[in-house]
C-alpha cells in the first residue's frame, strides 16, 4: 500500500471512530443530569410541594409546585439539559411573580426522577406530567414553558394539546438542526437518537406563542430559533423577542425579557 492509499485509510478509520463515538456518547453531550436521592432536600424561598409521578415506560418524575392562592393560571415549567431542579427550580420560582401557579419537573435520570432514556420516553414523561396539571388543576388556564432542550418537548406537547399559552425560551428549530450546524462534516441524520423535532409540531400549536431569544448565543443559535419562527406560519399568534447581546443563560438579566414576559402571561 503506497502512502496515499495509507493517508486515505487512516483518515477513513479516524472518520469511522469519531462517528462511532458520536453515536455512541451522545447521551453525554446531550443530557448533562444533576443526580440525587430521593431524601434530599430542596431549599427555596417560596413555600413548595414536592411529587412524585408515574409514567408510561418505568418512569418516575420528580416536580416541585409552587401553589399560589387565586393565581391566573399554571405554567408547567421543563428545563434544560443542564442541572437539576435544585438549580431549576429557582427559574421556575421566578415566574410565580407573575401570580401563577408553576410545577417544574426533572426529567427522567434527572435529579430525583428515574427512568430509561429514550426521545419517545420523554415525551411520554411531558404528557403524563400535563394529565397531572389538568387533574389536579381543572378549573386554571394552563399553560407550558420551555427552556432550551426543554422546547423540543414542549413544542411537541403543545401541539397534542390545548394549552393557553406557550412560551419558548432559547428554544431550536431541531436538535437535528443545531447538531449539524455544530457537526457539519458528519453524517448526523444517520447518528442523532435524539432530534427533538419542533419544526414539525410548531404548525400544529394552536395558542398564543411567545419565543425569546439572544443574539449572541453560542448553544443554540439565534438563526435556529428565528427558523422556528418561521416554520409556525404567518397566520399564527406569534411573537418573537430578540434579545441584543443576550447569551443562553443570561436573558433574565435583560429588562427586555421581563417585560414581554409580562405582557404575553397578562394578556
Amino acid at each position: 500500500m503506497n502512502i496515499a492509499l495509507q493517508i486515505v485509510f487512516y483518515v477513513l478509520v479516524a472518520y469511522a471512530v469519531i462517528c462511532m463515538v458520536y453515536y455512541l456518547a451522545q447521551e453525554k453531550f446531550i443530557f448533562i443530569p444533576f443526580k440525587y436521592g430521593k431524601s434530599f432536600k430542596y431549599k427555596l424561598a417560596t413555600e413548595f410541594e414536592e411529587v412524585f409521578i408515574t409514567t408510561p415506560y418505568k418512569g418516575t418524575i420528580n416536580a416541585i409546585i409552587f401553589e399560589k392562592p387565586d393565581p391566573q393560571g399554571v405554567i408547567l415549567y421543563l428545563h434544560g439539559n443542564t442541572g437539576s431542579l435544585n438549580r431549576w427550580a429557582l427559574m421556575a420560582e421566578e415566574l410565580t411573580h407573575f401570580n401563577y401557579t408553576i410545577m417544574a419537573i426533572d426529567f427522567r435520570g434527572y435529579g430525583k426522577s428515574k427512568g430509561p432514556l429514550k426521545e419517545e420516553f420523554l415525551h411520554a414523561d411531558a404528557q403524563a406530567c400535563w394529565d397531572y396539571l389538568e387533574d389536579r388543576f381543572p378549573e386554571l388556564p394552563r399553560s407550558i414553558y420551555g427552556r432550551s432542550l426543554g422546547t423540543g418537548m414542549a413544542v411537541k406537547l403543545a401541539s397534542a394539546n390545548a394549552p393557553n399559552r406557550l412560551i419558548l425560551e432559547t428554544p431550536f428549530f431541531s436538535l437535528l438542526d443545531v447538531a449539524q450546524f455544530y457537526f457539519p462534516f458528519l453524517p448526523i441524520k444517520l447518528l442523532l437518537r435524539y432530534e427533538f423535532r419542533s419544526d414539525k409540531y410548531i404548525s400544529s400549536v394552536i395558542c398564543p406563542i411567545l419565543i425569546l431569544h439572544g443574539t449572541k448565543d453560542r448553544i443554540v443559535p439565534y438563526h435556529s430559533a428565528l427558523k422556528l419562527f418561521q416554520a409556525a406560519g404567518a397566520e399564527k399568534d406569534i411573537q418573537m423577542v430578540t434579545i441584543v447581546g443576550g447569551k443562553h443563560n443570561n436573558l433574565n438579566a435583560y429588562p427586555l425579557f421581563h417585560e414581554k414576559l409580562a405582557q404575553f402571561l397578562e394578556q
